[in-house]
């Protein structure tokens, strides 16, 4: 989360997952692992001595896109993001295409990247397959990602969503239906990538659960290079990337980004504050 939420609500983030009961420990890495003596437990040792048992772990390593092919095939690697270097096109050379997080793709509007994420991974795969086929279209979606921390909070993020950018974050108070929790009970999917594509009307009646007067309760994050937003974050705000999506692929300036957030629909209970 550091990686892509403002310093202010990466730790706001933090506490709230502690506050879910969950030790969290920044800034350390594990040594080295091994099984009990009992083989039921795995013990961790960490990088700042403290050892740690536990029943199961979940390994999360990143994404290091398999470039071994490029050498033999005379294909270009990206020397900053990494991945095969294609076109817009997602055309590498001529009749090799590449899609997924191992492309490293020319954005038409936000320049070269390469995403490491479900929609891209589909959408992106569907474009090459049909290129294969002599259709000759340009890869001008935007793919979005989210993640849940916890029932409560949820956020959906598209563009350049990084914490080296500058932002400009609108926030206002939650609501019953402002959860993740709530999004998967109404829609009977958990994907939010799904979900997305399937919005309907909420009809849940807002009721102010308990905590919703926490300063961040729901809210947009604009990602700003100069007047221009380049990525946004919708803060337990869900079903609106499409809004998002417009918003980055018209490029133009924007002077007053409270108003701008206005699309979004926060302001349901109450007027929103400006961070």
């Amino acid at each position: 989360m550091g990686r892509v939420l403002p310093a202010y609500l990466s730790e706001w983030s933090t506490g709230k997952v502690k506050s879910e009961n969950v030790n969290v420990l920044p800034g350390v890495s594990v040594s080295s692992s091994r099984l009990s003596e009992d083989g039921s437990q795995v013990e961790l040792s960490l990088s700042n001595g403290q050892q740690v048992s536990a029943e199961h772990i979940v390994v999360a390593v990143g994404l290091e896109p398999n470039t071994e092919l490029a050498d033999s095939a005379g294909l270009e690697v990206d020397s900053r993001f990494g991945g095969f270097l294609v076109n817009a096109e997602l055309e590498a050379a001529t009749d090799v295409w590449v899609a997924g997080d191992a492309a490293c793709f020319y954005d038409v509007k936000l320049g070269r990247r390469r995403v490491e994420h479900h929609d891209h991974a589909v959408v992106s795969g569907r474009l090459a397959g049909e290129n294969m086929t002599g259709a000759s279209r340009r890869f001008l979606h935007q793919s979005m990602f989210w993640s849940d921390l916890g029932p409560d909070v949820g956020y959906e993020a598209i563009g350049l969503v990084s914490s080296d950018l500058p932002t400009v974050s609108v926030f206002a108070k939650s609501s019953a239906a402002d959860t993740p929790a709530a999004v998967e009970e109404k829609t009977g999917e958990s994907l939010r990538s799904e979900t997305e594509q399937n919005k309907q009307t909420s009809t849940v009646v807002p009721q102010l659960p308990q905590g919703a007067g926490d300063k961040f309760g729901k809210g947009v994050i604009f990602y700003m290079k100069g007047k221009r937003v380049v990525g946004v974050v919708c803060w337990n705000v869900f079903n609106k990337i499409g809004i998002a999506r417009k918003i980055i692929g018209d490029g133009a300036e924007h002077e007053d980004l409270a108003e701008l957030a206005k699309l979004f629909d926060l302001h349901q209970l109450e007027a929103a504050a400006e961070v």
